[in-house]
């Protein structure tokens, strides 16, 4: 996934993390994750991208807050905490609503958005907050959206809003590869016919 985030970092003004993939870069920022999942052999690499971003007078916007529980339960105590409070026995699930907000208003004046992912654990009450928030964003965007991947498709049937997004992709994995800038062989077969 990195991969395409350092491809991306060259091609859009805003780019923003969220998920596990937020933790990654979170650790990068040297902020406490405590027991959450994380790539930590990939933080070199995440720190390459905020470095990227930043050299475009952008940055990547690490979460201020998050939510927070002992356990990878619906019935789990949530807690929401300040970035850096996070404990070694904390797992991160969400991010938290001050950054949900900003994250918000961040889409709300976008252009185009590409939304691939949920923010959080959003099958989960206590820890749907962000990407329901997120949702609500770009549906109330006037950008021109496009989300892809079956967990992004999950979130948007769950929140009711497919007639506010313009493009759908059901393809997870082959989407994000189109976005790196590499050619699938169904493009490759449909650019000859048209070529031909």
């Amino acid at each position: 996934k990195l991969t395409i985030l350092q491809s991306l970092a060259s091609k859009v003004d805003q780019l923003i993390v969220g998920g596990g993939i937020a933790n990654t870069f979170m650790l990068a920022a040297g902020l406490p994750i405590g027991n959450s999942l994380a790539e930590a052999d990939l933080v070199g690499d995440a720190k390459a991208v905020i470095e990227a971003m930043k050299a475009r007078g952008a940055e990547v916007p690490i979460p201020t807050d998050v939510v927070t529980a002992k356990e990878f339960k619906a019935d789990a105590q949530a807690e929401v905490k300040q970035a850096g409070d996070v404990q070694p026995d904390d797992m991160i699930l969400d991010i938290g609503p001050e950054t949900a907000k900003k994250l918000a208003a961040q889409l709300k004046a976008a252009g185009t958005i590409v939304w691939n992912g949920p923010v959080g654990v959003f099958e989960m009450a206590p820890f749907e907050h962000g990407t329901q928030t997120i949702a609500r964003a770009i549906a109330d965007s006037s950008a021109f959206s496009i989300a892809g991947g079956g967990d992004t498709l999950a979130a948007i049937a769950k929140y009711g809003i497919e007639q506010q997004v313009g493009y759908i992709s059901t393809g997870g994995g082959a989407f994000l590869e189109v976005l790196e800038g590499k050619t699938l062989p169904a493009f490759e077969i449909l650019m000859e016919r048209a070529a031909g």
